[in-house]
C-alpha cells in the first residue's frame, strides 16, 4: 500500500476531523507519504449510497505528506453522506476507508466548545 489515510487529525487550517454543517461538509484527510513521487493528487468521493460514491470534490496537488481538507457546499440538510479520501500518483489511485456523516438538520448548529479551541490553539503553537 502506498498511501495511508486517517480522517481525524489536527491541522492549522483544517477542522480537527470531518465536520458537517447544514448545507456543507468539511472533509479532512491525511496523506502519510508520496509513494516516491514528487507530488500526489488528492480528493474526496461522496454520495448518498455507500456502494455509489458518484460525486467528487475538487482535487488538490500535494508535494509533501500533510493533513488536507476540502469543503463541499450545496448539500442537503439532515442527510447521510458516504465518503472516502482518494489519492493518485504514478503508481495509480488508492482509496481510504468509506465512512458516513450526516449534515445538520434544521435548528442544529456546530458546537464550538472551549476544549476544542484549546486543542486547536495548542497545535498551532507547537
Amino acid at each position: 500500500m502506498i498511501f495511508v489515510f486517517s480522517g481525524f487529525a489536527f491541522a492549522e487550517v483544517c477542522p480537527p476531523k470531518t465536520t458537517p454543517g447544514r448545507n456543507y461538509i468539511d472533509f479532512v484527510g491525511k496523506l502519510d507519504g508520496l509513494g516516491g513521487d514528487e507530488k500526489v493528487i488528492v480528493w474526496f468521493e461522496y454520495g448518498l449510497k455507500k456502494e455509489n460514491l458518484d460525486k467528487k470534490t475538487k482535487e488538490l496537488e500535494l508535494r509533501e505528506p500533510k493533513i488536507f481538507c476540502l469543503r463541499e457546499k450545496n448539500l442537503k440538510p439532515c442527510t447521510v453522506y458516504y465518503y472516502r479520501a482518494a489519492a493518485k500518483n504514478s503508481a495509480g489511485t488508492n482509496y481510504g476507508e468509506t465512512k458516513s456523516i450526516k449534515t445538520l438538520c434544521k435548528g442544529n448548529s456546530v458546537k464550538n466548545n472551549k476544549s476544542d479551541k484549546k486543542n486547536i490553539l495548542k497545535w498551532i503553537i507547537f
